[in-house]
C-alpha cells in the first residue's frame, strides 16, 4: 500500500546499558514491518544489541533503499523489499553466506536469487487471493465464481437484487492498478511483455483484459479509479460490496467484529480464470544485508533467526503470511486461520512480476495508463497504446 505519511524513524533500545553494538533495520510501515520490529526487538535483547528501525512508506522505502545501496554508506544493516525491487538492488546486496533450506516455498525463493546465487531470504509471503461474499453467492444459488465471466455475471445479479456492489477493485495510477490488472493480463492470455522481452501490451489479449477491467467498474463504487488498498477493503468490511481481488494483510480484519459487518462471510478462494488458468501475483517480501553494511555478521545472523520456522510461526500470528511450507500446514496455525489453506495454494502458483531493473518506471507509467482507462479519460485500446509506447521508451533509455 502506498502511504503519504512521512518518514519515521524509530529507535528501539534492545541493549544492556553500555553495549556498543547496534544494527540498523529499514522496514516498511506496515504490518510486515511491524511483524519485523518485534522479532528485532527480540533479537537485540538477546544479543546485547541496540537495535534502529528506521520505518517508511511504500514509496519512500524503495527510493531510501536504493541511494543508500548505490552509494554504500552503510546506513542500513538489513533492509526489507517488495520482490519486484531485487534486480535493481541486487548488485549491492551481499550474497548469503549459505543456501536457505528447502523448507521454503520455491516461488518464495525464485525471487531471492539472480544467476544462480541467492542473495535474499523470503521473510512475508503475499500472494493475492480472490474475497467473495460466499453467503450470497449461496443465497443466488451462484456457485463459486471461478471464471471471470462469471464474476461480471455474478456481480450483476448480486448488486441488483442485494442494492450493493458486484465488485471492487483498486486502480489508482502506478501501482494500485497494475497490481488488480495482472491477474486479469495473465487469465486473457496477455503478458507485458513478449518473448523477445518487447512491449506487447497491444496484443489483443491484452486489450480485451483491459476492456474487461473497464466493465467490472461498472459495476464498482464511483470513484474506484482512484481507489487503493484500504478503500476496497473498507466496501468490503461495510458489506457494500460482494468481490475483489485483495491481499492476505487482510484476512484477520474480515473476521474480527470491531471491524467487520461481514463475519464469516467471506470466503477466501484462488484468481478465476478466462482463456488461461488463474493466477496471482506474487509480493514476497524479503530480507537482505547491503553490501555497505558495517555488520554483515551479525545483519546475517539476525535473518536467518528471523526467517526460521519458529521465528515465522510468530510472525504469523502477529499477521504476516509465512514462507514456509511447515507453517502453512501447522495444525494449529490452520485452526486459527481459516484461509491459510487457500493462501499456501495461491502463493504455490503465484507469479512475479516481470523480473527487469525498470519495473517501478514500467509500473508507474503503466498505471497511470490504466488509471486513465477505468476514469474514462481513454479508452482502452488508446490506454494500451500509451502504455506500450511509454514502456518502450523506458526500456530504450536504459540500454
Amino acid at each position: 500500500m502506498r502511504l503519504l505519511a512521512l518518514s519515521l524513524v524509530l529507535l528501539v533500545g534492545c541493549s544492556r546499558p553500555g553495549s556498543d553494538k547496534v544494527l540498523t533495520i529499514a522496514v516498511n510501515a506496515g504490518v510486515e514491518g511491524t511483524a519485523l520490529k518485534t522479532a528485532a526487538h527480540e533479537w537485540g535483547e538477546r544479543h546485547n544489541t541496540r537495535i534502529e528501525v528506521v520505518e517508511l512508506p511504500y514509496a519512500n522505502l524503495f527510493e531510501k533503499e536504493s541511494l543508500d545501496l548505490q552509494s554504500r554508506t552503510g546506513a542500513y544493516d538489513v533492509i526489507m523489499l517488495d520482490d519486484p525491487w531485487f534486480p535493481k538492488l541486487v548488485a549491492d546486496l551481499t550474497a548469503l553466506p549459505r543456501a536457505p533450506d528447502p523448507d521454503f516455498l520455491a516461488s518464495t525463493l525464485a525471487v531471492c536469487r539472480q544467476s544462480g546465487t541467492f542473495s535474499a531470504l523470503p521473510y512475508v509471503g503475499n500472494s493475492q487471493l480472490f474475497f467473495y461474499r460466499k453467503d450470497l453467492f449461496d443465497k443466488y444459488n451462484l456457485g463459486a465464481p471461478d471464471r471471470w465471466e462469471k464474476v461480471l455475471s455474478s456481480a450483476k445479479t448480486i448488486g441488483g437484487g442485494e442494492k450493493m456492489f458486484g465488485y471492487v477493485m483498486r486502480a489508482a495510477p502506478g501501482n494500485p492498478a497494475v497490481t488488480d490488472f495482472m491477474p486479469l493480463l495473465w487469465a486473457f492470455g496477455g503478458d507485458i511483455f513478449d518473448a523477445q522481452g518487447k512491449p506487447n501490451l497491444t496484443s489483443p489479449e491484452a486489450i480485451e483484459a483491459l476492456r474487461f477491467m473497464v466493465e467490472l467498474g461498472k459495476v464498482s463504487p464511483p470513484g474506484y479509479a482512484g481507489f487503493n488498498a484500504a478503500e476496497v477493503s473498507a466496501q468490503l468490511l461495510q458489506g457494500t460490496a460482494a468481490m475483489s481481488i485483495n491481499w492476505p494483510a487482510w484476512i484477520a480484519a474480515m473476521d474480527d467484529p470491531s471491524k467487520s459487518k461481514v463475519v464469516g462471510k467471506i470466503e477466501f478462494a484462488p484468481m478465476p480464470a478466462a482463456r488461461q488458468p488463474g493466477i496471482a501475483e506474487l509480493g514476497a517480501w524479503l530480507l537482505a544485508v547491503p553490501a555497505g553494511s558495517p555488520h554483515r555478521d551479525d545483519a546475517f545472523d539476525f535473518i536467518y533467526w528471523a526467517t526460521d520456522a519458529a521465528q515465522m510461526t510468530q510472525a504469523a500470528l502477529r499477521g504476516n503470511p509465512p514462507t514456509r511450507r511447515s507453517v502453512f500446514q501447522s495444525g494449529e496455525l490452520i485452526k486459527k486461520f481459516r484461509a491459510f489453506p487457500a493462501q499456501l495454494a495461491a502463493l504455490q502458483a503465484a507469479r512475479p512480476r516481470p523480473r527487469t531493473t525498470q519495473w517501478n518506471e514500467i509500473e508507474n507509467a503503466f498505471g497511470v495508463s490504466l488509471s486513465q482507462a477505468n476514469s474514462g479519460a481513454a479508452t482502452p485500446d488508446a490506454a494500451m497504446q500509451q502504455a506500450n509506447r511509454e514502456i518502450a521508451a523506458i526500456l530504450a533509455r536504459s540500454k
